[in-house]
């Protein structure tokens, strides 16, 4: 027995939110890890079909997609769609989920049992969007790579958030996957149909079906020839991959032994993902990304501190070859206007500053009370006084510099920085896979949020030369 999807509640998906959940997907997810990988376009039917079962999205596809008319392309645009969403920066997301938004509010009208219908539906947009999910646990396991019960969790919470972050009401979202189990039967038993929209999109996929990019050398008269037993295999194995309770429905015979020649396709697939370069696994905008991440990622180990060169750089900023009062100031004025701080704040920064400077000279003067002085008679420490206060371990007070540079990072005074945080201290200048990447270094547990001791830590082992330069030199190198 079938019932009416439910009256849709929310007649728009609401813009994205400023705030960017600490569980949407990031370079070492599973969802980076899975959702650009060629071997999906192999279980993209399943969802295509799940999808347009849906009583308002297989009237969407019937009446307004160019499905029934090139159903391969637009199957490419949706995948170019689905990377977009996940891979690019979030300024070029939040544009592609505008743009998703302004196309999806034309399509509206009546379905083939009478009902208005709306592309906008959230209990169907939601639908549409789990799908995806499915597919890619689908994929792993038909695959011989089933995910355990922690990891289909947390491929779900970093999906789920993708749907949030696009404005799909998180009222319409299962919680958790196990929920999403219970959603997704519900669903496939009592909502999803055998539509006109399936029907119209087997039949354009077995009449237009290119050649995968692997037979691209075959001349198209050959193709041509093999193109029917291609479609139909493709939609035989489809078909055979969905639920039990829908597949009775479709009008295609499945053979015995296809359920094992899937299975043998698919973990071949698994196997060439597994080994293949990035840039052969990964479609081509995911594999820029993943491959721009990864060498972000391990420049920095590469290189480490030149002590000498950072005393230059940073902490020299009038270029004398010694750092004074008047460098250190310099520092902690330019860090106050970065941070755009307030009076109180800006006197807790030069005050620090100031404490660690008249620890350096100190420092300087105890062990060379003949150095050499400012045109004014002030004092001066040089980049050799600087190292061995360095090597003496006498960083305290830096540290507790680079406390006061932390807490006039943390904005909203709670003790932490967040992704938010360290995006603004750097102005949100850099690409988005390096502020990643500097983020999830003083991130070490992944909680999407890093002390203030810990942010100040990291700070001081830059500026003496104990660690690598990523963190250090966007944040101090531009101060």
């Amino acid at each position: 027995m079938t019932t009416d999807p439910k009256p849709n509640s929310h007649p728009d998906p609401a813009p994205t939110g400023t705030g960017l959940s600490p569980e949407f997907p990031g370079p070492d997810s599973l969802t980076w890890r899975y959702l650009g990988q060629w071997r999906l376009m192999l279980v993209i039917g399943r969802a295509l079909v799940l999808e347009t079962a849906h009583p308002m999205v297989g009237a969407a596809v019937s009446d307004y997609s160019t499905y029934r008319k090139h159903p391969w392309r637009r199957t490419e645009q949706t995948v170019v769609s689905l990377q977009r969403q996940v891979y690019v920066p979030r300024r070029d997301r939040a544009k592609e989920y505008a743009r998703l938004r302004r196309l999806h509010t034309r399509i509206h009208g009546t379905d083939e049992f009478g009902r208005t219908y709306s592309a906008i539906d959230a209990e169907a947009m939601a639908w549409v969007h789990l799908t995806l999910y499915d597919a890619m646990v689908t994929m792993c396991a038909t695959g011989g790579e089933p995910l355990s019960a922690d990891d289909e969790a947390r491929l779900y919470r970093e999906w789920r958030a993708v749907a949030v972050e696009f404005g799909i009401p998180e009222d319409v979202l299962p919680d958790t996957s196990a929920d999403f189990r219970a959603y997704f039967d519900r669903m496939v038993g009592e909502v999803l149909r055998d539509t006109r929209g399936v029907h119209q999109l087997v039949e354009s996929v077995q009449r237009e079906f290119p050649a995968p990019q692997w037979l691209g050398f075959l001349p198209d008269p050959v193709w041509r020839v093999l193109r029917g037993a291609a479609a139909k295999a493709y939609v035989v194995g489809t078909v055979s991959m969905l639920p039990s309770p829908f597949r009775e429905q479709m009008p295609v015979t499945v053979p015995r032994g296809t359920a094992a020649v899937v299975s043998l396709v698919m973990r071949a697939a698994a196997l060439a993902a597994r080994h293949a370069p990035v840039r052969r696994a990964y479609m081509p905008l995911a594999a820029t990304h993943i491959d721009a991440y990864r060498r972000a990622r391990e420049a920095p180990d590469r290189v480490r501190p030149d002590l000498a060169g950072l005393f230059a750089r940073i902490l020299d900023r009038t270029g004398d070859g010694h750092v004074g009062w008047s460098d250190m100031a310099g520092m902690a004025r330019t860090i106050v206007t970065q941070l755009d701080a307030d009076e109180a704040t800006e006197s807790e920064l030069y005050d620090a500053f100031a404490q660690w400077w008249q620890e350096l000279n100190a420092h300087a003067a105890a062990h060379d009370p003949d150095r050499r002085r400012g045109p004014e008679g002030d004092d001066q420490v040089s980049a050799a006084e600087y190292a061995a206060f360095v090597e003496a371990g006498s960083d305290h007070v830096l540290h507790t510099t680079m406390l006061a540079v932390a807490r006039a990072s943390d904005r909203d005074g709670d003790g932490f920085i967040d992704r938010d945080d360290y995006a603004r201290l750097l102005r949100a200048d850099i690409a988005e896979v390096e502020l990643r990447t500097g983020f999830e270094r003083l991130d070490r547990d992944r909680d999407g949020q890093v002390t203030l001791d810990e942010f100040a830590a990291a700070l001081t082992a830059y500026l003496t030369g104990r660690a690598d330069s990523a963190v250090g030199e966007y944040l101090l190198g531009r101060a």
